[in-house]
């Protein structure tokens, strides 16, 4: 497996994400789009969405903590 610094630092997020929502992929969604919004929030950013077959995709709703 070809592995970088950077890769490797993705790899070890993903797990780490994965551990947190015990292996429950709609719990880690749940998580990274909190983790999304508190960067939007903190830097003042705001993610925009792509297209799938013609469909928009919603901006994540806000979730409470």
């Amino acid at each position: 497996m070809i592995t970088t610094p950077l890769l490797e630092e993705i790899y070890n997020t993903q797990k780490r994400l994965d551990e947190e929502a015990q292996h429950d992929i709609e719990k880690y969604v749940e998580n990274s789009q909190k983790i999304m919004l508190e960067i939007e929030k903190k830097y003042g950013l705001k993610f925009k969405y792509g297209k799938i077959q013609g469909q928009t995709l919603e901006p994540l709703r806000e979730l409470t903590a």
